[in-house]
């Protein structure tokens, strides 16, 4: 019985240490990610990045019975008008989180009778230009789609 004990010892506190060892590498690179994904830009910082592709920003309150502006998956989001058109700008701290908050907008709006909108998503950003169907609606909407990934990059940089 002492020769049984004595050969599974070693192989026990192998498994011990590769176990501590995975769990705190496991810990130690899930933090930095998370960090500089979660940045979230002001009102003032997504103006600026709008302002230096031409384009005037005015923030707006939130109404939250708009379906586009209605909290997503815990996030709220940013309201502008573009030339009177809206623009709602939902920061999610992920890809995935932008993924399901997208989902879950389509799930509230399922049945809905929307108004003209084109959806912008890249990265963590969801991005909703609610817009008239002329062509300066289209022509604005390229606009946005230009400056969208200055915001992404402002979003890393100052993490």
């Amino acid at each position: 019985m002492k020769m049984s004990m004595k050969l599974r010892m070693p192989g026990i506190l192998l498994l011990l240490l590769l176990g501590f060892g995975m769990l705190l590498t496991g810990c130690g690179r899930g933090g930095d990610t998370e960090e500089t994904a979660a940045r979230v830009l002001t009102a003032e910082e997504i103006s600026a990045a709008f302002a230096g592709q031409g384009l005037e920003l005015t923030s707006v309150e939130v109404r939250a019975e708009n379906s586009f502006q209605r909290e997503l998956k815990g996030r709220k989001p940013l309201v502008f008008l573009l030339d009177e058109q809206e623009l709602v700008i939902y920061q999610f701290a992920t890809a995935g989180e932008r993924e399901a908050g997208w989902a879950d907008f389509e799930l509230h709006t399922a049945t809905a009778d929307l108004v003209t909108y084109k959806a912008y998503q890249e990265q963590s950003l969801l991005v909703f230009y609610i817009h008239d169907e002329g062509m300066i609606g289209q022509e604005l909407y390229r606009q946005v789609e230009k400056t969208i990934p200055g915001l992404l990059e402002l979003k890393a940089d100052g993490a």
